[in-house]
């Protein structure tokens, strides 16, 4: 089953997630960085901004050496940064773009194979066309750079999208609306698609197997987590990227094969990709003072037995 899996897809790991670092101690994203690699298990991996130039460096020649496929985590870029490609104020969405320039050079440098980016929040109804708009023209910016800036690969352009109510509060939002999206960008750039996390779904109201229905043909890789919705006043509500296993969570075992049968389903592994083989990446973090490499274990543990169930 495992030698399946390895002709499959490569799968992977979001580490700011699971090692979140300071950007002015950029050793410890380094260390981190050197844990996963050294695990053969993980054939990919997704980094995010690292401001210096030196580790960035010093990461790039660590990753491509244990041969992982690279790619981009824009959602916690995103955030440090505060960038706004949805903003109808043209001041901040042009810095926004600016800075995502900076980060598409970021990914080029550090051979990154896609980076996926994130939607300002949604501000209600009478303006949700507006903002689409604003951020659809964004986009096409982003992805004219990137085709501008290519030399041997085209850096591929991904939306991760999330709730619109309940947490993050993304303008995009609900799978149909980002696939209108795509729809739309890849008619004039093909280096577009779309990201779609396991753990955003439950958080959005969807039904997993109809969205990834809904999404196949624009998929460029996939997140596989966990949430939390049944108590907003625990810590962890909403999007919170806790292990597996937490008590009335929604992603476990049964889920985690289910989503995995759907993707065998809708040919996820069989069609073409940025990136060498499909990548799956968990994007799990520490619930409270464990170990990273306890919640390593608890992913793999549920992964196999997910794998050899779907």
């Amino acid at each position: 089953m495992m030698d399946q899996l390895e002709k499959t897809a490569s799968i992977g790991i979001v580490l700011p997630k699971l090692f979140p670092f300071p950007q002015s101690r950029p050793e410890q994203m380094i260390s981190s960085l050197l844990t996963i690699l050294e695990d053969p298990f993980f054939t990919a991996v997704e980094v995010s901004y690292i401001a210096d130039e030196e580790a960035r460096t010093l990461a790039r020649k660590y990753m491509q050496y244990s041969g992982v496929e690279i790619l981009f985590n824009g959602g916690d870029a995103f955030r440090e940064l505060q960038i706004n490609l949805s903003s109808l104020d043209p001041a901040i969405r042009n810095e926004s773009i600016q800075k995502c320039y900076m980060l598409i050079d970021h990914c080029y440098e550090m051979g990154a194979k896609i980076m996926h980016i994130v939607t300002g929040k949604f501000e209600g109804e009478e303006s949700k066309q507006q903002s689409i708009q604003a951020f659809i023209d964004s986009t096409m910016e982003l992805c004219k750079y990137a085709r501008e800036r290519a030399e041997s690969y085209e850096l591929c352009i991904s939306l991760e999208i999330g709730d619109r109510h309940l947490d993050r509060k993304y303008l995009l939002g609900p799978t149909h609306e980002a696939v209108n999206v795509a729809r739309m960008i890849r008619s004039e750039y093909s280096h577009f698609g779309l990201l779609l996390d396991q753990s955003h779904l439950p958080l959005m109201g969807e039904d997993p197997r109809k969205s990834l229905w809904l999404a196949k043909d624009y998929l460029t890789h996939i997140h596989i987590g966990n949430s939390y919705r049944k108590d907003r006043q625990v810590s962890y509500f909403g999007d919170k990227h806790i292990p597996f296993g937490v008590k009335d969570s929604e992603v476990g075992v049964v889920e985690l094969t289910q989503f995995i049968t759907t993707l065998r389903e809708i040919d996820f592994f069989k069609s073409p990709k940025p990136t060498r083989k499909p990548v799956i990446t968990f994007e799990v973090g520490c619930l409270e003072d464990e170990s990273p490499k306890l919640v390593l274990a608890n992913i793999k543990r549920h992964f196999f037995e997910a794998w050899a169930n779907a």
